[in-house]
């Protein structure tokens, strides 16, 4: 049986394609987004979905009933993760980044970084690492795992990447640039519009780079397209028709640029920048080679906070805050059809494959959640 999500103009519902229709899920409680993302709480079985809960990280023998391994975290909460000089870095909110083997899943270093870090990225021989709460990157040599410098870039940077001769990161009013060769800040693009009000300050903005184009997520349903040479804006692409919107992340896999991007309330006052549930919840691939939207991919109506376009397919991790519990979702192209939805834990924000496996880290459970690629088929 195929599930399939519909009627995403009002609650997320789950119908059923040749057998007997399962229950629809109840809307998601709306909370105030923080950092980048929130979590979400429809969770998959084999063979169908149900609503529950996985259970804390100290339920080993139900999480290795499908191959997932939980492996808890020493430090703060885990908020983000990347890979980088064969290792997965593991960043943690008290202030550190850990590094950790694929194969053994030990915590091989761990390396202090600043404050609220939310994303690791792999450049010119080094690994970068995104501060929120100070607004720096830290460079890390990965060699002996020493901190090489530490960049002031601005306010609440995010997803950080290597092009045009340096690194280029987001941070929540401006896309940096920082050259390599000298640790410092030498070309900041600030967006065309400041961000919203409905943007909460400790919205990160979505970010991803290559030799042709450095792509950034706005607060205002557009994603940016700068030269990455010089920052030049190329093209402004709009991927939602609303004025106030939270960005997400972004991710390059080849021609194709994926971009998480959700409308929220407009409204002033306690309910600004909490999700608005509908059609517009989900993930848009954008052609590099054209600047066109080539496939709206929903997702289930939940705001996607982290993606991973491999072979074919995309993963998401997408959620909400206020139940604190979160889904790994795989669509397959044509991306018409929802292939599995996985538990991963609480407060989930990102996702990366090394060695066959997928890992995501968990802040809500303080533990990083690997799942053999099976798992998500």
């Amino acid at each position: 049986m195929v599930a399939r999500y519909e009627g995403l103009d009002g609650a997320p519902e789950i119908l059923s394609d040749g057998g007997p229709e399962e229950p629809a899920a109840p809307e998601p409680p709306r909370g105030k987004i923080v950092a980048v993302a929130v979590a979400a709480f429809v969770l998959a079985a084999s063979g169908g979905y149900y609503l529950g809960s996985r259970g804390a990280p100290a339920d080993k023998e139900e999480a290795a009933a499908d191959g997932v391994v939980v492996i808890p975290v020493p430090g703060g909460n885990p908020s983000g993760a990347g890979l980088a000089a064969g290792s997965v870095w593991v960043t943690t909110w008290d202030g550190s980044v850990l590094r950790m083997d694929p194969e053994s899943r030990e915590v091989e270093a761990t390396v202090a970084v600043g404050e609220g870090p939310l994303a690791a990225g792999e450049g010119f021989g080094s690994v970068w690492v995104t501060s929120s709460a100070d607004g720096t990157v830290t460079r890390i040599d990965p060699e002996d795992n020493s901190v090489l410098g530490t960049i002031e870039v601005g306010p609440v940077p995010f997803q950080i990447a290597a092009a045009g001769g340096g690194m280029w990161v987001a941070t929540q009013d401006a896309a940096v640039k920082i050259d390599p060769g000298e640790n410092r800040v030498v070309l900041r693009v600030p967006y065309p519009k400041e961000p919203t009000a409905q943007t909460p300050s400790t919205a990160g903005v979505g970010l991803d780079a290559d030799e042709r184009g450095v792509w950034v997520s706005t607060a205002h349903g557009t994603v940016l397209r700068l030269r990455p040479d010089n920052g030049r804006l190329v093209e402004t692409i709009r991927v939602l028709p609303d004025a106030h919107t939270s960005p997400g992340s972004v991710a390059i896999d080849g021609n194709h640029v994926w971009v998480s991007n959700w409308a929220v309330e407009s409204a002033a006052g306690p309910g600004a920048g909490v999700p608005r549930l509908g059609a517009t919840v989900g993930i848009v691939d954008i052609d590099a080679t054209t600047n066109e939207i080539i496939h709206r991919v929903r997702s289930a109506g939940y705001p996607v906070s982290g993606m991973l376009p491999r072979d074919g397919s995309v993963y998401m991790v997408g959620g909400y805050d206020e139940n604190h519990t979160s889904v790994l979702i795989r669509a397959d192209f044509p991306y018409e059809v929802l292939t599995s939805m996985v538990p991963v834990g609480g407060s989930s924000f990102d996702v990366v494959a090394v060695n066959g496996s997928l890992w995501v880290p968990s802040f809500e459970e303080k533990a990083v959640y690997v799942l053999p690629d099976e798992v998500a088929d």
